[in-house]
């Protein structure tokens, strides 16, 4: 079952985590973020029955021993995960990226800014809040 307000970040920059929870913490919802380290993680976890699905999911390119577009077909095979909303969230994404990663079922590309204020402006605007 996807649950809309549980949001997944899979990130190995742990500095990227905390400003994501303090943008989070800024939004008047009931939110719950999930921070996996590598993506190795997040399917160890995805991967047990009955787990919530989230309803979006926030994945860094550049990702260590398994890239971020790797990692995310690992996550769709995964019957428990549901179909979230997928956010590419990196430094930087190249174009030429956009066209296989929207056919693989990237819905969002967010570039990091490096400002909570634009993190939360565009959050906000991602969930409709």
């Amino acid at each position: 079952m996807k649950d809309k307000n549980l949001l997944v970040m899979i990130n190995d920059d742990c500095e990227d985590h905390e400003i994501f929870e303090i943008a989070i913490s800024e939004i008047d919802s009931p939110l719950e973020l999930m921070y996996f380290s590598d993506c190795e993680k997040a399917l160890e976890h995805f991967g047990h029955e009955g787990v919530n699905a989230p309803g979006f999911v926030f994945i860094d390119l550049n990702l260590p021993r398994m890239r971020g577009d790797e990692c995310l077909v690992q996550l769709q095979q995964l019957r428990e995960f549901d179909h979230p909303n997928i956010v590419i969230y990196s430094t930087t994404i190249p174009v030429l990226w956009h066209e296989k990663l929207e056919a693989m079922g990237v819905n969002i590309f967010l570039e990091k800014s490096g400002s909570i204020d634009a993190l939360i402006r565009d959050l906000k605007k991602l969930l409709g809040k």
